[in-house]
């Protein structure tokens, strides 16, 4: 470690702070990959000095990656007891696709009016490379270049803040994808029928038919999510909280009481 000394007194190099920013980045993006993938599963414990010695850092990085995760609100963090990976809930996968409607809907009129020629080709062949991976079943890359669409396609109304906080609820929604979307074939072919019919008509300047597609299939895939969790689908039940099934089946109770 390298070190600075001036007018007699020794000072901690700088690079010192950007090693320390560089572990913590690094420790998020491989925490938030395995969260959003579901390789650390809803529910699992999370403590700071088996993820310390896992990856080799000391506790500080991992604390403040678990703190910053919680912002995201894909950890819930208990005093003395470590973290744990929080669970996938239907009100949060409405919630979501609900706060990505009010981001996209109102700019596709003026995505529909700056979308240049250059904008539609590049977009034009994420579209195709999409339909690739849908029809290769390659769920990891598919969700990659549907989030680079989102950034291309919204990028034509020329407002990076826009374009940075649709491409944030986008990576939110991948953690439903393997639950929700990509083991059921008609609800993958929903998404992907609302990923080119919204391009094709924004293309052609028809963002309120774009508008209605969008609208129309995730209020389709929403209701579908709430049918998989009412039969108690073995595929979806093991990633949502453990006590849904009970408080479904009391708030049935109730109903048949009165």
């Amino acid at each position: 470690m390298s070190d600075v000394v001036t007018h007699g007194f020794t000072h901690v190099a700088p690079l010192n702070m950007a090693l320390k920013r560089t572990y913590t980045s690094t420790l998020i993006e491989v925490l938030y990959e395995l969260i959003q993938s579901l390789e650390l599963a809803p529910g699992t414990r999370l403590t700071e000095a088996a993820l310390a010695k896992r990856f080799g850092v000391s506790k500080t990085p991992v604390r403040e990656a678990l703190l910053l995760l919680e912002r995201e609100g894909l950890v819930t963090i208990v005093p003395h007891a470590g973290a744990t990976v929080t669970w996938l809930t239907v009100e949060d996968y409405e919630q979501q696709l609900f706060i990505q409607d009010a981001l996209e809907l109102p700019s596709l009129p003026m995505i529909a009016e700056r979308l240049t020629m250059v904008d539609a080709a590049a977009c034009g062949q994420l579209i195709t490379e999409i339909g690739r991976m849908r029809a290769a079943r390659d769920a990891v890359r598919y969700q990659q270049l549907v989030i680079r669409l989102h950034l291309e396609l919204f990028g034509a109304a020329r407002y990076p803040r826009l374009t940075q906080l649709i491409a944030g609820i986008q990576r939110s929604l991948r953690r439903y994808h393997p639950v929700f979307v990509r083991p059921f074939d008609a609800n993958w072919d929903q998404e992907y029928d609302i990923v080119v019919r919204r391009f094709l008509h924004l293309r052609d300047g028809d963002p309120d038919t774009a508008a209605r597609v969008v609208r129309q299939g995730h209020e389709a895939m929403l209701a579908f999510a709430r049918e998989r969790v009412e039969v108690r689908d073995p595929i979806v039940m093991p990633y949502l909280y453990p006590g849904a099934s009970q408080e479904d089946d009391e708030a049935l109770s109730r109903q048949t009481d009165t």
